[in-house]
């Protein structure tokens, strides 16, 4: 009795160190406490575009897919930029493939001429960001039908030094173990239907494992890292343009002037209603 308790306690203790010493799973997420924000379309740089493949609606077995990045120091978008390679920091094993013409076109990174801020390296010190805790996107997807559900298989985030060499890159979305329901982190059962892009917005961050990385990766003040990049892969979505946006969670964002204008039109139309009723 007494030599089964010992070796019982000794698994026991083999067990305690092995989970202790299990790399914890990092992901992208959604932030809850952040109320989702719909941002128009307009002048507001954009980290990531896509679209569907094709219209109406793109093959339903293939998802769209978009990729900006640096390319032997040059920033570039499309298929170049996708590379071939995992995230660096535990990525989710999907390795994005963006085909942009043929019988298999899936995507198309969106950057109609005049508008090249659509896909941009993010600045993070412009955005006063010193800490990966800080980093926001704003989702914006923009989805037709009956069922707007979308479904973020991956997510990179792609971190380069001065130089536009990467330093770390890390990976949020389901990746190649996706059951595309509400199981799956980066999962969206309603989207709005026909509502533009930028008519609906969901707020992602890093997890603590992720920003802990990150931050290490990047050193103090994430002064190792300039620019930032992305990827991504999207199932279900049948329209777009879909986009990514980076801020910091202690900057809001601020509205084009297009929904300023319908917020003010709002406002006014509230001013004349409570007038009448109390004129009533």
């Amino acid at each position: 009795m007494v030599q089964y308790r010992l070796i019982s306690s000794v698994y026991a203790a083999a067990l305690v160190a092995a989970f202790a010493w299990a790399p914890a799973n990092a992901n992208i997420i959604k932030d809850t406490s952040t109320t989702a924000l719909a941002q128009g379309f307009g002048a507001v740089p954009r980290l990531l575009t896509v679209e569907s493949g094709g219209f109406p609606p793109p093959p339903t077995t293939l998802p769209e897919v978009a990729c900006d990045g640096y390319v032997g120091g040059a920033f570039t978008t499309g298929p170049t930029a996708c590379g071939a390679a995992d995230a660096t920091f535990q990525g989710n094993g999907l390795i994005n493939n963006d085909v942009t013409s043929g019988p298999n076109k899936n995507s198309g990174d969106v950057s109609p001429s005049g508008q090249s801020d659509k896909n941009n390296p993010i600045n993070l010190s412009s955005l006063g960001i010193t800490d990966a805790n800080q980093i926001r996107i704003n989702y914006n997807p923009s989805q037709t039908g009956a069922s707007p559900q979308t479904d973020i298989l991956d997510l990179t985030l792609k971190f380069y030094d001065s130089s536009h060499n990467l330093v770390i890159s890390i990976d949020g979305g389901c990746g190649t173990s996706c059951n595309n329901d509400a199981t799956d982190p980066l999962y969206f059962a309603g989207t709005g239907v026909n509502l533009g892009n930028g008519g609906v917005g969901f707020i992602l961050m890093l997890d603590a494992t992720q920003a802990n990385a990150v931050d290490t990766a990047c050193g103090a003040n994430l002064a190792g890292c300039l620019d930032v990049t992305a990827e991504t892969q999207i199932e279900f979505s049948n329209d777009g343009p879909d986009s990514f946006t980076l801020f910091s969670s202690d900057l809001a964002l601020v509205p084009e002037p297009g929904s300023l204008a319908l917020l003010g039109t709002a406002l006014a139309g509230l001013g004349v209603a409570l007038r009448r009723r109390r004129s009533a």
